[in-house]
């Protein structure tokens, strides 16, 4: 098994699925921090550094797409996937708007999440090493913004 460095947060309020998803990652070798609401989460992200995070939509005490405009002022560069039961139009462009790296819907298929966690994980990486905007880096960002066009249309 690789072992990677990066550390995940995971944010959400069902501790049954909570744990199948940490013990998913670090069986794929990352290491996971996780929380139950937002709070827990900021605290989490004060005192972390993390690589990415994994956010329910509906905490009890906030939205997905509020928590990663608070996580966003900590770590500006954290790909966040949003994950939710509720594929409406209106949620999906809640969380690009917020700027979620990607929406994945509930139930969670975990080879998708797998996919997403490693792409978002490259994504951040390219980005660090950019310099400056060159044509792969445009490319990346087209790329991206198109698959959000893709989803929001499903």
């Amino acid at each position: 098994m690789t072992r990677h460095t990066n550390r995940i947060l995971l944010v959400d309020d069902d501790t049954s699925s909570l744990e199948v998803l940490c013990e998913v990652l670090n069986r794929a070798g990352y290491e996971t921090l996780s929380a139950t609401n937002g709070y827990e989460a900021l605290r989490i992200v004060q005192e972390n550094l993390i690589a990415l995070a994994i956010l329910d939509f509906n905490l009890p005490d906030t939205t997905g797409a509020e928590l990663l405009g608070q996580i966003k002022q900590f770590h500006p560069d954290v790909p966040v996937i949003i994950m939710s039961a509720n594929t409406s139009q209106r949620i999906k462009l809640d969380v690009f708007e917020a700027g979620a790296y990607t929406f994945i819907a509930k139930p969670i298929d975990l080879r998708q999440l797998l996919q997403f966690v490693a792409r978002g994980l490259s994504f951040k990486q390219q980005w660090a090493s950019a310099s400056r905007p060159d044509s792969q880096t445009i490319q990346i960002k087209k790329s991206f913004f198109f698959r959000w066009v893709r989803i929001i249309k499903h």
